[in-house]
């Protein structure tokens, strides 16, 4: 399993921020060579990362300097929200029986990310490691998941399907050891290189 790139859901990437990490996940983390992480958990930290510092500053401090490690300061796998995962979220999102896991009635509830994960997993071909299973089980039901997997119980909640090819992502993998989040960079360049953007078309109105 540990040459399966798997895509972290944000309870599995906050899992390490914690001074005593479950040894299940931790165990898992440290043994996979390439995992991934996509916008919407960076997104969900953020937020936990600003609500927690309103009520909390030295706690919020700490989650601060725990997430610039990963994310500013070095380098890690990312995700990118490309067209593809555009294109299936907006499906995902126009699916009647799925609206409640990104639509909220109440200013005190947040939108929830679980679609957004779900859409870049489909586009990239990563399964997804999570402990949240119910909500990924029915999103599997409308629209097939390349696998998802639950570290703490060492399960596969939805087994792994071999989709397309996955998408060059950067050289560098995020990893955890001695009760904290490291990151070991690879060989090879850092950044995927852009295409050149192409002039755009004038769109004529009738």
């Amino acid at each position: 399993m540990a040459d399966e790139i798997f895509l972290l859901d944000t309870n599995i990437l906050s899992a390490s921020s914690k001074q005593k990490q479950h040894p299940i996940i931790k165990a898992w983390l440290a043994g996979q060579e390439r995992l991934a992480v996509p916008y919407p958990a960076i997104l969900e930290v953020e937020v936990g990362i600003v609500e927690r510092l309103r009520v909390d500053q030295p706690g919020g401090r700490r989650l601060r300097r725990w997430f610039n490690e990963i994310v500013v300061e070095t380098q890690f796998e990312y995700a990118v929200p490309t067209h593809d995962v555009a294109k299936k979220l907006a499906e995902m999102m126009c699916q009647r029986e799925l609206a409640h896991l990104w639509m909220s009635n109440s200013i005190k509830r947040k939108p929830g990310q679980d679609l957004f994960v779900a859409a870049t997993s489909i586009a990239y071909g990563y399964p997804i490691a999570t402990c949240d299973r119910f909500d990924f089980e029915l999103i599997d039901r409308y629209f097939p998941l390349p696998g998802v997997y639950d570290p703490k119980n060492e399960t596969w909640i939805v087994p792994r399907r071999v989709f397309a090819p996955s998408p060059p992502l950067s050289s560098t993998l995020i990893v955890a050891a001695s009760g904290h989040s490291i990151l070991k960079k690879l060989e090879g360049p850092r950044d995927v290189p852009y295409p050149q953007e192409q002039p755009r078309k004038r769109l004529l109105c009738p």
